[in-house]
């Protein structure tokens, strides 16, 4: 595995309730990428409404938001936010495509 350094630093948006994360990634002196992770409360807008939240249907999840990081250290890079993302409870993180669609990781 590639030995690289990960840097964090979180800030709250308010307005959105939202956690946004900025990851700086480093190897030795050499800057090698960054990401923006956003992490919110994830419901079915179907089972939510105005009458009633069922807070058992809701989950947190991550939105990756940017994502650039030299191509050789993409990889570990998603390793490293994926793991810091589940130890802070976040088991879903998604990108989305080019199409509109989002894609799981």
């Amino acid at each position: 595995m590639i030995d690289i350094n990960m840097k964090v630093q979180p800030s709250f948006y308010d307005d959105e309730c939202a956690i946004v994360f900025s990851f700086y990634f480093d190897e030795a002196t050499r800057k090698i990428g960054e990401a923006v992770v956003y992490t919110c409360e994830e419901s079915k807008e179907e089972e939510c409404n105005q009458d009633h939240i069922d807070t058992d249907v809701q989950g947190k999840i991550a939105y990756i938001k940017e994502f650039s990081i030299v191509d050789e250290y993409q990889a570990t890079s998603m390793k490293k936010i994926q793991h810091f993302l589940s130890v802070i409870g976040i088991k879903k993180c998604v990108k989305h495509s080019l199409k509109g669609t989002e894609i799981a990781f």
